[in-house]
């Protein structure tokens, strides 16, 4: 019994492992590159064709946010982070104007170079109390925005102006009716019915002597004390501008101040130069108009519209007013063409805080490069790269297609060149060498049969196909 079982056939043969392998490899590539190229059709392609076919302007202008909103549920988005799916959810949702490039400028001889801030707000920054909670509300002092009981202290990053004339109530025993705004002293509270306006807290202040340039870059300020100042290139309306020599604009003059808003502003303090890019707005102030020696933020933002007159009145070539620039007014502002990207690693946030700054709470608005079509003020882009485009679809369509095409060459050299014998075995046809048959078919008889020791040929029924073996040689 033990003999009969020893001496039984495999129902399957061992097969050639070199031959299998690649087989099975083959399939998978072909299989993998099929998935990559018809993800790629919508990842790559159609964004590609799309791009090529868009009509934006290749140089960028600027844009400045003007409204951000967040909306559930919402038709379009200006960014969703993953392109196969709709928008949902986090739905941020941002509208800018659009004009053209300011002006490139150098301030000469500058001394006594300063710069003051006034940071955005840190909502998560502000003191927060839950009057549920005991007697943590007993002892508050300030203008609250408080919700069910769980108040905020606005007094800490804002100076408001507001009249409470509402009803008064005990924050500890009546916590729950604290809804809305309140001015509360200790544990009385009373309701601000009517709306109410608050100034951004800023600790730093700006120096006002000594100084006749100031410029704006978001939420800072940069003065000092300049003779002259150059341009690079001039502005021509709506319309794109030109490059010139450097050309002066502006000097020096007792009595007499320059403010301008710039995207950025450099110093050399080797040199004692000034270099500011798109630098828009360029006004002409009194210094009696100025407050001495120093003065607020607020002081600072109540000059706007008190110039006497503008830095270039006739041709607006130098340091213009934005409105002579103005593209268009309103237009949806989108990341890219597809509004999306797939990188999954919070792009979508972080466009939102660089490009969602609207001005609300006395901020800045947000600044930033962008791309127009001429014929369409629907959108603008901030992404558009067609040199990049062009290159990520060469690589997305040589990639794939090559590991397809070489894969599916083998697996046919392959369905050529193997044959599959009487024993199911898959054998090479053009690999017929005296060594390797003869092995193979003292294996399949040693399965079968007992051989002898003393025997020098193969078994009888193998004889024909050990003579057909040599006649190859």
């Amino acid at each position: 019994m033990s003999h009969r079982n020893r001496c039984k056939a495999r129902i399957v043969p061992q097969q050639n492992k070199k031959i299998c392998g690649i087989i099975c490899f083959c399939q998978l590539v072909v299989v993998l590159s099929c998935v990559s190229l018809i993800y790629l059709t919508v990842v790559i392609y159609i964004p590609s064709y799309r791009a090529f076919h868009s009509g934006f302007e290749l140089k960028p202008v600027m844009c400045q946010t003007i409204n951000t909103s967040m909306i559930n549920n919402c038709s379009w988005a200006s960014c969703g982070e993953w392109c196969l799916t709709k928008a949902s959810g986090f739905c941020p949702q941002i509208h800018a104007t659009v004009r053209q490039n300011g002006t490139n400028v150098q301030f000469l001889n500058c001394t006594n170079f300063h710069k003051s801030s006034c940071p955005p707000v840190d909502g998560n920054a502000i003191s927060k109390f839950n009057c549920n909670n005991g007697t943590e509300c007993a002892s508050l002092r300030g203008v609250f925005n408080c919700s069910l009981g769980h108040c905020r202290n606005m007094s800490e990053i804002y100076n408001c102006h507001y009249k409470a004339d509402g009803f008064t109530l005990d924050s500890d025993k009546d916590n729950v009716k604290l809804n809305g705004f309140f001015e509360c002293k200790g544990s009385r509270c009373t309701k601000i019915k009517k709306a109410f306006s608050c100034d951004r807290i800023c600790p730093e202040k700006i120096l006002s002597t000594s100084h006749n340039i100031f410029l704006n870059v978001d939420d800072s300020v940069y003065f000092a004390d300049c003779q002259t100042a150059f341009a690079f290139n001039a502005a021509r309306g709506n319309t794109e501008g030109y490059i010139t020599n450097a050309t002066q604009f502006w000097k020096a003059r007792k009595n007499y101040l320059l403010m301008a808003s710039c995207y950025s502003v450099e110093y050399n303090y080797t040199n004692h130069i000034i270099n500011g890019t798109d630098c828009i707005n360029g006004t002409i102030y009194s210094l009696d108009d100025v407050p001495k020696p120093s003065m607020t933020f607020k002081q600072y933002w109540n000059l706007t519209g008190k110039w006497r007159e503008v830095v270039d009145p006739i041709d607006q070539k130098f340091l213009p007013m934005q409105s002579t620039l103005t593209i268009y007014n309103h237009s949806r502002l989108y990341i890219n063409l597809e509004g999306c990207v797939n990188t999954l690693r919070g792009e979508c946030m972080q466009f939102l805080h660089s490009h969602g700054r609207d001005g609300k709470n006395d901020t800045a608005q947000s600044k930033y490069p962008c791309f127009y079509n001429k014929n369409n003020n629907f959108m603008v882009i901030a992404r558009y790269n067609l040199e990049k485009t062009r290159k990520e679809l060469i690589i997305a369509l040589s990639v794939p297609s090559v590991f397809f095409v070489v894969s599916f060459i083998t697996l046919c050299i392959i369905m050529q060149s193997v044959r599959v014998d009487d024993d199911t075995r898959m054998r090479c046809k053009y690999c017929c060498t005296k060594d390797s048959d003869l092995t193979e078919m003292m294996v399949d008889n040693n399965k079968y049969e007992m051989s002898s020791p003393e025997s020098d040929r193969p078994p009888k029924r193998f004889e024909k196909r050990y003579e057909e073996n040599f006649k190859c040689h």
